[in-house]
């Protein structure tokens, strides 16, 4: 009876063990991940990761910095967690507009309903890189107005409280990164810092390789 016991536990433990964390991902949230891109010179939006699940606007309250946590593992965020009362999600691509730079993405309009939203507002923006191998030793290029925290697979890789003078300014870079093969979740956390703010709700990330060569995100 024991071994009998033992043999019903074990399928059950491996069960737990092999649980799809991204299960829940929505379709829209997936782009695939491929660097370097042979033969790939010149920049475009398909070498910026610009398909997002962006919540928004929350209040981050009085006193509050970057690091404050808004949500239980927000560096885990994805598009399936119910938005809190006075804010939703939108789904948000490459900034098509003339005055928008290369892989801008720019969620501003999308919450202009929101306009008596507290000024120093929080966004979350959510998305997922599928990868046919690992790759490390990437390299973050961000340009962000505002402060800005971002997270890969839960790990919070890069945070600034000062945003860039505008999306034209020269990038943040972050080195020494990594994607597994499968999927990697990515969470950029925005702030708003300036009374221009409805204007500056953007940002624009990009991932290469060490020698900074380019990468495709579709």
């Amino acid at each position: 009876m024991r071994s009998y016991g033992m043999a019903l536990l074990l399928p059950l433990l491996l069960c737990s063990c092999a649980k799809d964390l991204w299960k829940d991902v929505p379709e829209f949230e997936v782009l695939n991940f491929t660097c370097p891109v042979p033969g790939s010179k010149f920049l475009d939006d398909d070498n910026f990761v610009c398909g997002w699940s962006v919540l928004g606007p929350l209040d981050p309250g009085k006193d509050a910095s970057i690091h404050t946590e808004l949500f239980q593992d927000e560096g885990l965020l994805n598009g399936n967690r119910r938005a809190p009362r006075g804010s939703t999600w939108f789904r948000v691509g490459a900034d098509r507009s003339e005055e928008a730079v290369c892989g801008q993405v720019s969620f501003g309009k999308k919450f202009e309903k929101y306009r008596n939203a507290p000024q120093r507002s929080v966004f979350y923006a959510c998305s997922t890189l599928k990868c046919s191998e690992d790759h490390t030793g990437l390299v973050m290029r961000l340009v962000c107005p505002g402060k800005v925290k971002v997270w890969i697979n839960g790990k919070p890789v890069y945070a600034g409280e000062k945003g860039a003078a505008s999306m034209r300014s020269e990038p943040v870079m972050v080195r020494d990164l990594a994607l597994q093969k499968g999927c990697n979740r990515l969470v950029v956390k925005y702030m708003d810092e300036g009374k221009d703010y409805l204007q500056r709700r953007s940002f624009s990330l990009r991932l290469t390789d060490a020698a900074g060569n380019l990468s495709s995100v579709r």
